[in-house]
């Protein structure tokens, strides 16, 4: 038996005078896993590479829970283009992220559901929420369990006259129906109660989390909510609700935020 180098020389000239059909196979025998592992190990340095080239931090992050499909496919992108330019973000180091996926309730399947409420979560827990937009039962629940800012932190005595008639209240002298943890059946009872959210004299003690969206507003002419005409949530119709969540990282871009969906 030759050493390894007599080997290799032997078996090159045996392969020299073969097809390269012969040889493509020879190789693919013997050096196969070899080639495989040099393929993936490619591939994933290059993913890295596209990844940290690629990468954007958010300049505003916009939640958008069970709007209608359309928003996603038509309306998403000119949103995003829309604040790019009010906000003056370099859309080549930031970008403006607004995420129309999440569906929690209306007959969602369950298994999604709680994919949904786990994104939910990750949002607000990793401060990566500036402005949240959803039905009313959803953005009910969130202002209980205090995800939601009280927008008297954030806008002054005369801003909040200015949008008096479309301010989305809760009271916080409920919030132990969603607090306590023993009680399983929290978010069913809640749903039982009769609350006007336009009402905070009818409260023990209102906290203006959010803006009713109106018909006259951008998300209202788009018909982001239309489809939960018909609906109601204690006592009431249901209807569209936008707020800044208490993780939110720039006040000022998430006003900007509101105002344009607004309109």
């Amino acid at each position: 038996m030759g050493t390894l180098r007599e080997d290799t020389n032997e078996q090159i000239k045996t392969m020299k005078d073969r097809s390269f059909k012969d040889k493509f196979e020879y190789f693919w025998e013997y050096y196969k896993f070899h080639a495989l592992g040099i393929i993936v190990g490619v591939a994933v340095i290059i993913a890295i590479i596209r990844s940290i080239v690629s990468y954007r931090e958010y300049a505003i992050s916009i939640i958008m829970v069970n709007p209608d499909n359309i928003v996603t496919e038509e309306l998403a992108p000119e949103w995003e283009s829309d604040l790019a330019e009010i906000l003056q973000i370099n859309t080549g180091k930031e970008q403006i992220y607004i995420d129309t996926s999440i569906s929690v309730g209306n007959n969602t399947p369950q298994q999604l559901e709680y994919s949904a409420l786990q994104k939910l979560v990750a949002f607000f827990t990793s401060r990566t929420a500036d402005v949240f937009i959803s039905n009313t039962p959803l953005f009910e629940e969130y202002s209980q369990n205090g995800n939601l800012s009280d927008l008297r932190n954030y806008y002054t005595d005369e801003e909040l006259e200015a949008l008096s008639d479309i301010i989305y209240y809760t009271d916080a002298a409920t919030f132990v129906d969603y607090q306590d943890v023993t009680n399983l059946d929290a978010k069913e009872d809640q749903e039982k109660y009769t609350v006007d959210h336009r009402d905070p004299d009818s409260m023990q003690d209102p906290i203006p989390t959010g803006f009713y969206i109106t018909d006259s507003s951008r998300l209202g002419q788009a018909g982001v909510y239309a489809y939960i005409n018909g609906l109601n949530y204690q006592g009431h119709p249901q209807e569209g609700v936008i707020g800044i969540p208490v993780v939110v990282t720039d006040v000022e871009k998430a006003k900007i935020a509101v105002e344009y969906f607004l309109n």
